[in-house]
């Protein structure tokens, strides 16, 4: 059986991306540390709202670093910026005859997150998607419009063990794991 890990083990609170007042100004917002230079898959967890967002970046420090300023313009606290969480890592694939062979996915700059497993093109951003909505049991919203509105359905002549694992999230979370078999021409 050919298989895909998200393996999303580092993590932490976006706490600090909300800037601390200092005085009349601002002091210094961060993303979390060791996003810098990375390549891989994101999911930021709002615990307040139950929404979640999945991304992926070809640089997530790059991408984290743009959203430091809409928390500054958009006045989000550090308390409320607390209750949101992120998990990020990278995502690793073999064919069903590799024989425990993994290879790295890594995202490329405005390009598709799509690898060939088997002879077939797997969009792994699309599939992390319907993964976290219609196998996590998490409930709530999924904010990649498109990709979460859209069935998955895996279109090889094989089925694919897909496991997501994800670190605490800043405490926000249990670190655990899902695992679920995407069965040939079933629908996620």
């Amino acid at each position: 059986m050919a298989s895909i890990h998200y393996d999303l083990n580092n993590s932490d609170s976006l706490q600090l991306m909300a800037p601390p007042a200092i005085g009349a100004g601002f002091g210094n917002a961060a993303y979390p540390a060791g996003m810098g230079g990375v390549a891989g898959v994101y999911i930021i967890a709002n615990t307040s709202t139950n929404n979640r967002y999945v991304g992926i970046s070809s640089d997530l420090g790059s991408r984290f670093n743009t959203r430091l300023a809409v928390i500054t313009e958009m006045g989000f606290s550090a308390d409320q910026m607390g209750q949101v969480g992120v998990c990020w890592g990278s995502t690793f694939y073999e064919d069903t005859n590799s024989q425990g062979v993994f290879n790295v996915a890594v995202p490329a700059s405005h390009q598709p997150y799509v690898v060939v497993i088997d002879g077939y093109h797997v969009n792994l951003e699309h599939l992390l998607i319907r993964f976290v909505m219609t196998q996590l049991g998490a409930g709530g919203t999924v904010s990649n419009n498109i990709a979460a509105q859209t069935a998955y359905v895996n279109s090889s002549p094989d089925d694919i063990s897909v496991r997501l694992t994800w670190g605490g999230m800043g405490g926000l979370f249990t670190p655990g794991f899902a695992d679920a078999v995407w069965v040939s021409g079933a629908a996620w």
